[in-house]
């Protein structure tokens, strides 16, 4: 059996994963974000003494996906904890592109500690691996793989190019790290999991008819942003009735995710909405919000809220649409 944790760490993604193999207990962690200053996968960590990660995936070197991972590797060489392989999409550049796009310095101290503790964790993990598009897939238990779909490798050749052009003060567009943005496949023979962490547009487009089994499980991409929502690859999917979606939201003013648009999509076609916190598109479709073009809130959720007490209310409400989630399958 295979469990999914997607960690309510606000705006940010915070994924492990639970298998058994042989009897062991084994866990994966796929990004980890603080929320504050509290660790919402380090806590959990703790509850599951462990001599051995299988894994460690970072899906792209932004925050709210990073933010809280040097405290996973200081757990591990303080517990003498193995980790088997350490994934990444950082690239070479990437630490450059930081160098000159710092925009706080609490971001700052972050990717520097980053780095400084990574560099301990060497010998604390058999193997730091570049995601590429052509890397095997990952043996979990039983017949269950995971493996990833994105980044293809010459996204980046593209962002290469983009910051050799910045350096030598040349005119381009801003480079995008959400381009280097993993989706990840957990699949048995017949069914499959996806996860997409902030993939961009494009990346789907690229695997459009690529995934030939049912899915069970999926991810809103890039927190519900509709900039990210490719419709003809969702369309395309096989999956199951109301296929559970998750969106890991928080309150972020500044980015306000997710968008309403993204929310109704799944909704309207067939995708059983889950939300780690009750914000903004999710509030507006599920709630009172105002309608925009082409999309009207559905308030005959609301409606049938409305016939319970409030306290009942809110206990409906934070089922699904505010906290932890966890998913069990196989």
């Amino acid at each position: 059996m295979v469990t999914v944790h997607f960690k309510d760490v606000g705006q940010g993604d915070s994924i492990l994963l639970e298998w058994s193999r042989e009897g062991e207990n084994i866990i994966g962690i796929i990004d980890c974000n603080l929320i504050g200053s509290y660790n919402p996968t380090l806590e959990y960590l703790k509850t599951k003494p462990t001599a051995r990660i299988e894994f460690i995936i970072l899906t792209h070197f932004h925050s709210d996906h990073f933010s809280g991972m040097a405290d996973i590797f200081e757990y591990c060489i303080e517990k003498d904890i193995r980790v088997n392989s350490f994934y990444h999409s950082i690239g070479q550049f990437v630490s450059e592109i930081y160098n000159r796009i710092f925009t706080s310095k609490k971001l700052e101290v972050q990717v520097e500690r980053f780095f400084k503790v990574y560099d301990l964790f060497d010998d604390f993990v058999e193997d730091k691996i570049q995601v590429s598009a052509h890397l095997a897939k990952l043996h979990l238990e039983n017949n269950v793989f995971l493996s990833f779909l994105a980044p293809v490798g010459k996204i980046y050749d593209e962002m290469a190019k983009q910051l050799s052009r910045k350096v030598n003060k040349i005119a381009t567009t801003p480079v995008d790290v959400n381009k280097l943005s993993t989706i990840i496949l957990i699949e048995n023979d017949n069914q499959s999991i996806i996860l997409t962490s902030d993939a961009v547009k494009k990346s789907f487009k690229k695997i459009r008819n690529r995934i030939s089994s049912q899915v069970i499980l999926s991810q809103a991409p890039h927190h519900g942003s509709v900039k990210s929502l490719d419709d003809i690859f969702w369309l395309g999917l096989d999956k199951t009735e109301k296929c559970p979606v998750v969106f890991s939201v928080g309150n972020e003013p500044k980015d306000k995710l997710p968008n309403l648009e993204t929310v109704a999509f799944f909704d309207n076609n067939d995708f059983d909405v889950y939300s780690t916190n009750f914000v903004f598109g999710v509030s507006d479709y599920f709630g009172l919000g105002t309608s925009i073009a082409g999309v009207s809130p559905r308030t005959k959720i609301l409606n049938s809220f409305s016939k319970l007490r409030k306290s009942r209310s809110d206990n409906i409400r934070n089922d699904k649409f505010n906290g932890d989630k966890m998913f069990r399958f196989w």
